[in-house]
């Protein structure tokens, strides 16, 4: 027998049900409506019926046509009456009515109909609108308010439970039970005797009150009380009596503190004793570690999970700025909410915290980790781009102490070595004063002297990156940002023979011997350079480069800017192993993320190279260009950069006007450059507005020296566009300034630059399609290496270390994971071509460097 169903109208599904089919049912009318009205219109136009007089209407309704309202009329006999309510209770009409006011008639009605139900609103019928989806999901959000605030006071009703195990009434809820989790006294300390972390809930009162693990509840003759136990540490089993014994009991020992990602815990560690020859013991560090705790201090007195710890890791690594106060204020509120109390040491948790990630570090270097190697970038590494990170910065304090980090020399250069390579670069390179020159403009970042900040020790960070945005080395600053500090990571990545070295400055003739490495400027640097040093420097311009941009290092210092919201604050010890971790964990992520990003990489490129192909040949169009004069005007452009021969063609021209375009030139690099690094290197508001004030005062003095120039100059064609320069240093604009004293008589100059930057972007694209052929293929072959290392070991340590033998196998087993994972990934972007990928793999298998080296030979082959 069928089941019948009651509506309840209060129902949500009810109503959004019924406003569902009010909107169909309007929007049915209004089509037949339309209809009508069109059928009429037709009707009433055709035929050649002579014309009868006309009537007068009232309202709306327009003239009938031609045959008259009767016959208008007959004409629309036969079409039915439409329905226009869910409603029985409405009549339908039963005399015959035309259709404009049939069509009157509905709206009217429909009208009633959606006055009544105020939530029948027309909406949009768009379903795949994220507006009208998002709306939706508020509406019943709003409409499910207040039932869920009925659910969530009910569940503090305490009710008369009963035991899950016994039957009797129930005094404890235990919600990490579920789905028992109801115990009267007696079985709550029998359950949970060997469970004390669960958190418990006590009812004795009326309501739901946590209680600690040390508590637990006695029923008496006036009623149920509350009393002190002792709770031991849950641990493996450990026993270790002379007498091989099997009759132990285990008693409460000395007091442990335990702190889990739930909070802290008062315990006692277990006092095993041998019934059989009273001997007694408790457990040692390793039971400690196999249980999976980790020591806060020698003594064992604190411990902390091992989850807890590598929660905190990943916290530190996905939000840089979150500091141990702040996460060990967290401990304390879980402490609390468990009700449990306690202090939890934020300096304590830190010093555990990197005393576990340097034997973590350990661990992986047995399993031959390489945390500052990438992959794609072995053996063959294209580029190496560096820049300062002044964000990076400490503050001077005297408590400090002088002891090393777990990671010194890991990651971050020694201090010591830095300043010796400072030094013999200051005895060899004449010291210029203020700011080193850029072609005849002065730059700031080339300067060789930089005065010392009074409140800090370390001025920020040096760092240097891949051009996958790998971190591979880095050094502290102490001098701000001066020309020797990318040139001792030049010379520490010399190993790696990187082709191109990508930094703020390209231009050091006396020390260009020193390295193999070309210069390469980056293209936002580039920018904000003179155009003839971009023509000669930018990457865009260097043969080989592909698209490199050189600007990785500033995506990894918006990261690591983060981690200066916390280190500033730390010691130098602690400061440097903090960054190392931070730096780690960013090269972890991104091994994860490598193939995903080398195979879109490869996609977006051939599809830009169809692109800025297709843009060539229209350009070269344009300017009716044939491959001949396409030739020519590439050399042009080099000559011109090449050529550093003012322009002495005009005779106002001396000593003075070569000044003002020398001060021109500066002062607009300059206002260039501070709106560059105005975000970028300075987190300081207060700094920041001196800056904007000096910015804003050079460039009032550009325009006026510009303005003077004009003046000068008695050819109006030879002058400069104020306009121009002043959209240029918006930003907005990626054409870069020309000097109508660099033209030196070249013809059209600024056409043939257009035409060589885009040729230059062609070209750099067909190059980079091979560069990622072939970086997919180094990062294949470093798995398949890696995989052939590990199996290599794990026969060494067959019959020796069996846990190193277990990390070997799990090893092996991820990293052959990984690389069937890649492989897959490779091979459906490359499609056809994915052959070529294998063909580099057979063509170079032996030329990558074992990952499993040691330290020092780890920091050669990055």
């Amino acid at each position: 027998m069928a089941t019948r169903h009651i509506l309840d109208s209060q129902d949500p599904h009810y109503q959004e049900g019924r406003r569902m089919a009010l909107e169909l049912k309007h929007d049915h009318v209004l089509a037949e409506a339309r209809r009508a009205a069109v059928e009429r219109k037709r009707s009433g136009s055709g035929g050649d019926h002579p014309r009868t007089s006309k009537r007068v209407f009232v309202g709306r309704g327009k003239p009938r046509g031609r045959r008259g309202g009767r016959r208008q009329a007959s004409a629309t006999v036969t079409r039915h009456p439409v329905e226009c309510s869910l409603s029985s209770s409405v009549e339908v009409p039963s005399e015959i009515l035309n259709p404009q006011e049939e069509f009157e008639k509905n709206m009217e009605r429909l009208s009633n109909i959606l006055a009544s139900c105020p939530s029948a609103e027309p909406q949009r019928s768009s379903a795949s609108s994220w507006s009208f989806r998002q709306q939706k999901a508020s509406e019943r959000w709003k409409e499910a308010r207040p039932y869920h605030l009925q659910c969530l006071i009910a569940k503090e009703a305490v009710g008369h439970p009963s035991c899950c195990l016994c039957h009797e009434p129930a005094v404890i809820r235990c919600r990490e039970c579920l789905p028992e989790d109801w115990f009267c006294g007696d079985c709550d300390v029998l359950h949970h005797k060997k469970q004390p972390l669960h958190n418990r809930e006590s009812v004795i009162h009326g309501f739901f009150e946590a209680i600690p693990p040390t508590s637990c509840i006695i029923k008496g003759d006036g009623g149920y009380c509350t009393h002190e136990q002792a709770c031991i540490l849950p641990t493996v089993k450990v026993p270790d009596c002379s007498c091989e014994g099997t009759n132990f009991t285990v008693l409460p020992g000395k007091p442990v503190i335990l702190i889990t990602i739930n909070g802290r815990f008062d315990l006692h560690q277990p006092l095993y004793k041998c019934q059989t020859c009273q001997q007694q013991w408790t457990p040692d560090s390793k039971d400690l570690l196999r249980s999976g705790y980790w020591p806060a201090s020698v003594s064992n007195s604190t411990l902390y999970t091992l989850d807890l710890l590598s929660s905190f890791q990943e916290l530190k690594v996905i939000a840089p700025g979150f500091s141990r106060q702040a996460f060990a204020k967290l401990l304390e509120h879980r402490t609390k909410c468990g009700g449990r109390s306690g202090h939890i040491n934020g300096d304590a948790l830190q010093q555990s915290f990197l005393e576990f990630s340097y034997a973590s570090f350990e661990e992986d270097q047995l399993c031959c980790s390489a945390p500052f190697t990438c992959p794609a970038c072995t053996p063959e590494m294209l580029a190496v781009s560096a820049d300062g990170n002044r964000k990076l910065y400490r503050f001077h304090r005297n408590t400090s102490s002088d002891d090393p980090g777990f990671f010194e020399g890991l990651f971050v250069a020694e201090d010591s070595a830095v300043s010796t390579f400072v030094d013999t670069i200051q005895k060899a390179v004449r010291n210029t004063q203020g700011r080193g020159t850029c072609g005849d403009s002065q730059w700031t970042a080339a300067r060789e002297t930089s005065r010392r900040a009074s409140k800090l020790d370390e001025e920020g960070m040096e760092v240097a990156v891949c051009r996958h945005g790998f971190l591979l080395k880095a050094l502290n600053m102490y001098r701000g940002e001066i020309f020797a500090y990318p040139l001792f990571l030049q010379k520490e990545l010399m190993p790696a023979k990187a082709k191109f070295f990508a930094m703020d400055v390209a231009f050091l003739p006396a020390l260009q011997e020193l390295t193999e490495m070309k210069p390469f400027l980056s293209i936002m640097h580039a920018r904000a350079h003179a155009t003839k040093c971009e023509i000669k420097w930018s990457g865009r311009n260097q043969e080989g480069a592909g698209t490199t941009a050189g600007e990785e290092v500033e995506q990894v210092n918006s990261y690591l800017s983060r981690c200066a919201l916390t280190t500033k604050y730390m010691s130098k010890a602690a400061r440097v192993d903090m960054v190392t971790l931070h730096a780690m964990g960013w090269n972890h992520k991104k091994s994860l993320s490598l193939h995903q990003a080398l195979s879109t990489r490869y996609v977006k490129t051939c599809q830009r190279l169809q692109d800025e192909t297709a843009r060539l040949a229209a350009l070269k169009t344009e300017l009716h260009c044939t491959d001949e004069m396409v030739s020519q005007w590439l050399s042009d452009v080099k000559e011109w950069a090449a050529d550093e021969t003012p322009d002495t063609s005009h005779a106002t021209q001396g000593t003075t006007h070569r000044g003002l375009q020398q001060s021109i030139e500066g002062l607009y690099l300059s206002v260039r450059q501070r709106k560059q690094t105005l975000y970028r290197q300075n987190d300081s508001s207060k700094f920041r507005h001196r800056l904007r004030r000096k910015l804003a005062e050079d460039k009032k003095l550009l325009l006026q020296e510009i303005q003077e120039y004009n003046g000068l100059v008695p050819d109006s064609a030879t002058n400069i566009d104020v306009a121009a320069v002043e959209h240029s240093l918006t930003g907005e604009s990626s054409v870069s300034q020309i000097w109508p004293w660099e033209v030196h008589g070249s013809a059209n100059i600024s056409m043939k630059k257009q035409l060589h930057d885009q040729v230059m972007l062609a070209m750099r694209l067909q190059e980079e399609k091979s560069i990622l052929v072939l970086e997919m293929a180094q990062h294949c072959t470093w798995l398949q290496s890696l995989a052939v290392v590990l199996k290599n070991k794990m026969a060494e340590e067959d019959k020796g270390n069996e846990g190193l033998g277990c990390l070997l196998r799990r090893r092996l087993s991820e990293v052959s994971e990984r690389l069937q994972v890649v492989l897959r990934q490779y091979k459906t972007a490359l499609g056809p071509e994915a052959s070529v990928l294998l063909h580099v793999e057979a063509e170079d298998p032996s030329g990558l460097s074992s990952p499993d080296t040691s330290e020092d030979e780890e920091e050669n082959t990055v």
